[in-house]
């Protein structure tokens, strides 16, 4: 184990109230044709699925095993609406769409769905795709959340529940093995800990593994180096998770609810490759001869500002599978540095809920918790080319193989950003019926977020199969960098090194966050009659948030300078008097004062948040609602060296949706289906920054306004006992209003038959990684065997349109159909849980994601993990 050990488990398990073997486990009987009721928890508290006006999306643990589902993108693939990607990161630089309001700053702090861990707030991207070891259930609610779960639940919000202590003694063992090294082992035990059975308590352990689901091309691909890294196939990963959960029954009113929940991830880079163009010349990684890109050719200065450089800035059309079916690369198909990693890191949940019922009318609630976490990544697979490798223009000789004068060929990775971050939040609720009719719900809410991010560039010494000591170069971590060859004498130019090797600080951009959250909130809903009911929904927020820029971009803290020598230090030399601050003092001598212009600053942020819903329940199956939303996100801070781009402001949204529950055929046929119309406004985009170094990303800034609007219907329909249908259906039409510039376009750019305007405004386009079809549909089939088993066996499709890449809907991933099937077997004395999964079973092949880095003109594209099977065997005692 990494975090933990045994002894923990061993504790817990000598309990004499859990060794004693029972089970309550249902024996599985397709015998009724009626669609089982769903209950969910999306307005914080129990309601069947059917009854409540919000459109949610559940997967219980039942179907989340039966299907092999390992993460959110499994998720996301069957949820209307509702899109989810980890990138080449593996989880790291993680996003989520709802209803097309995609964000449009890939690396943000703040995302456009909040996620939550047992009602615990996760403030970073990083920690979004948690894995799904021992979660009772994981739900999606779509829609502004705002009102109901306060912080940045602008598009929607995604609850995973954990699983709760159980009143009857049991517990399970069960593994999974599979294709290309697959192993996991799981652990539960749950039950009284008490003769009274007033303290429950549940411990359960899971490990995961697997060497990945794609073929690496790399020649020398399975290098192992020190510490995380990617070898052997891609997408591969090593996690453990621990859960541990305690409830508490001090008397029959007070109910105390104890969870800790703990991850450890390791997770290699998932397949993928870049392309690039411009920008990359600019900074010296590329030569005019590697520009992947194939439109819109541009001439701007290089980053001494002294040699104009030309090149294309775009990506026009379909994107391939792989870099090479485009661009020359010594190697075909994807190739990823086997140095480079995916994600690294832990999360640490703890959270503390109790209720007290004061009398039939009138309960109160405290819901506190905290979250650790800590999690970084190599950012990619090593360059365009790791095979090529990156170059550096020197004009010096360097004894280095494959190098040649004026060249220096090196591989580069970079921790964009490294995140640490610890939240604490508190929340006062009461819920209080004072007739029958009235329901009032109100409290308090404080939380902190404390939150670290740095950057760092490793510049390192290429790797491949020309050399032997090239080969040797693959087992050198990235953790510490190898330097490059130093110079005997220059000329001009030599293009800067960093960090570590330029002046002993590794952490560029070192950065401090702390954000203050102080909410009140309301709740009243009010049945007008029997079918009729209006609620109203509001939250008032202030956040305080304040930072403290420590480094700038090239790792030098707030009030330093450095003097470098040419031919000696790795330093771009700049001409004197040059701007921020930067300039020679001697003709071979360049000093650098840091960048930093606000080391400091602090907002605050005041915002109201309601919330309307008029219901209709027309009869007892069936039931429409309209609702009225205001949705935001929170404002921010950028590590800018141009004042002008240091804040930017909060983003709304106001949604409109009308909605419809039925159920049909005495429960067997269920139809829930929703419009909406969402006015986004003042969205938070990407620029390029107006100062730029090799370490620096795009910025966020507030861009303009846009729409989205579409329609989305999910179905079941049992036939019989024995075979049922699922599906959903969303069709969403989400674009730029006019006024919304695109930086890169600064000139009129024709290709694949689109013309773009000439100031750049991109009003009317769709806006990236949103679809606007997205389906699936699943076929059921249960039946008995030998009077001793029950089988069930699923087939289903994911379907998904071409998404765009930029504001322009130039480049673009395209649409994809992945097909999945899962056969399982459970024993009727609910002893045995037996089953067989596949995900992507037809291979698939293509891209999923990608997002575009203004200032290196770079596509970081991801693909669709190939095909993956697996066992389950479970044991029930």
């Amino acid at each position: 184990m990494k975090k933990y050990s045994l002894l923990g488990l061993s504790l817990l398990a000598a309990s004499p109230a859990l060794t004693a073997s029972a089970s309550n486990s249902p024996k599985f009987s397709p015998t009724d044709s009626s669609i089982e009721e769903i209950v969910v928890t999306a307005r914080k508290r129990n309601e069947s699925i059917q009854d409540i006006p919000v459109s949610v999306t559940p997967f219980t643990a039942e179907e989340m095993n039966q299907r092999g589902y390992s993460n959110m993108e499994d998720i996301a693939a069957a949820t209307a609406g509702f899109t989810f990607e980890s990138g080449i990161s593996g989880g790291h630089h993680s996003n989520a769409t709802i209803r097309g309001l995609s964000p449009q700053f890939t690396i943000a702090r703040v995302q456009n769905v909040s996620f939550f861990m047992d009602g615990v707030y996760m403030p970073r991207q990083s920690m979004l795709n948690v894995g799904l070891i021992d979660m009772e259930r994981v739900e999606v609610v779509k829609g502004p959340q705002n009102a109901l779960y306060g912080r940045n639940a602008f598009a929607g919000a995604v609850n995973y529940i954990p699983a709760r202590p159980g009143t009857e003694r049991h517990g399970y063992a069960s593994t999974t093995l599979g294709l290309h090294d697959r192993a996991d082992a799981r652990f539960m035990l749950t039950g009284p800990l008490t003769d009274s059975g007033s303290l429950l308590g549940r411990i359960a352990y899971g490990y995961t593994s697997f060497d990945g689901h794609t073929e690496n091309q790399h020649p020398v691909k399975n290098a192992d180096p020190t510490g995380p890294n990617t070898k052997g196939r891609l997408g591969g990963w090593e996690d453990e998770a621990l859960n541990i959960a305690l409830q508490w029954y001090p008397t029959e009113d007070i109910a105390v609810n104890f969870g800790y929940y703990t991850l450890d991830i390791e997770r290699e880079t998932n397949p993928g490759y870049m392309i690039s163009g411009l920008g990359a010349q600019r900074f010296g990684l590329r030569t005019a001869a590697e520009n992947d890109l194939n439109c819109n050719s541009s001439t701007q200065n290089d980053i001494s500002g002294q040699r104009p450089v030309t090149g294309n800035t775009l990506y026009c059309g379909e994107l391939p599978k792989a870099a090479s079916d485009i661009a020359y690369r010594r190697v075909n198909g994807i190739v990823i540095d086997p140095r480079g990693y995916g994600a690294i890191g832990y999360s640490d949940f703890y959270t503390l809920n109790a209720s007290w019922a004061y009398n039939e009318n009138l309960s109160f609630y405290y819901v506190g918790g905290m979250a650790s976490h800590d999690s970084n990544t190599t950012g990619g697979p090593g360059g365009e080319d790791p095979i090529l490798g990156q170059s550096i223009a020197t004009n010096i000789p360097l004894s280095i193989t494959g190098g040649e004068r004026g060249i220096t060929r090196i591989n580069s990775f970079a921790s964009r950003p490294h995140i640490t971050a610890d939240t604490y939040s508190h929340e006062l609720r009461f819920d209080w019926v004072p007739d029958a009719r009235l329901q009032l719900t109100g409290g308090l809410y404080y939380s902190v977020v404390e939150d670290t991010e740095w950057t760092e560039l490793y510049l390192n010494s290429h790797c491949n199969a020309d050399s032997p000591q090239q080969i040797a170069n693959c087992w050198t971590p990235t953790t510490a960098p190898s330097p490059i060859p130093e110079a005997s004498e220059l000329t001009s130019p030599i293009v800067y090194d960093q960090g570590l090797r330029q002046h002993a600080n590794a952490k560029a951009e070192l950065t401090d966050f702390v954000d203050k959250i102080y909410a009140a909130f309301l709740s009243i809903s009010y049945d007008i009659d029997d079918r009729w009911n209006l609620t109203f929904e509001a939250r008032h927020t202030i956040e305080d948030k304040s930072v403290h820029r420590k480094t700038d971009s090239f790792a030098i803290a707030d009030g330093d300078s450095y003097t470098y020598t040419a031919g000696i230090d790795p330093i771009l030399p700049l001409p004197p008097d040059s701007a921020n601050g930067r300039g020679n003092s001697l003709p071979n001598q360049t000093t650098l004062v840091d960048s930093i212009i606000l080391p400091k600053d602090d907002e605050v942020f005041r915002y109201f948040t309601p919330r309307a819903i008029l219901s209709f329940d027309y009869s007892e199956e069936h039931m429409m609602y309209l609702s009225a939303a205001k949705g935001l996100k929170t404002g921010g801070f950028n590590n800018a060296e141009d004042e002008s781009q240091a804040v930017y402001d909060v983003s709304e949204n106001i949604t409109v949706e009308l909605g419809s529950k039925n159920q049909f055929l005495n429960h067997r046929f269920i139809v829930n289906g929703s419009a909406f119309y969402i006015a986004w406004d003042n969205l938070q985009g990407s620029e390029p920054p107006v100062v730029a170094t090799l370490t620096s990303s795009d910025l966020i800034s507030n861009l303009g306004n846009a729409t989205s609007y579409g329609i989305e219907v999910e179905s079941q329909f049992r036939f019989n006992r024995w075979w049922s249908l699922d599906g959903s259906y969303t069709y969403n039409n989400a674009t730029y209003d006019d006024g919304v510039i695109f930086f890169p376009a600064r000139d009129r750019i024709d290709c694949d038959g689109s013309v773009c305007r000439e100031d750049g405004d991109v009003g009317g386009k769709q806006m990236p990684r949103s679809s606007k079809h997205q389906a699936s549909l699943g076929l059921n089939y249960s039946t008995d065997l030998f009077n001793t088993w029950s089988m069930h066996a699923r087939l289903d499709a994911n379907y998904q349109s071409r998404q765009y890449i930029t504001a322009l809907n130039l480049a673009y991933v395209p649409d994809r159909l992945i097909s999945n099937a899962s056969l399982s077997f459970q024993s009727h004395d609910g002893k045995w849980d037996i089953g067989l999964w596949g995900k992507n079973i037809l291979d698939v092949d293509t891209p999923a994601q990608a997002f575009y880095l203004t200032i290196f003109n770079q596509y970081i594209v991801s693909k669709v993990p190939g095909r993956q099977a697996g066992l389950n065997i479970k044991f029930n005692f």
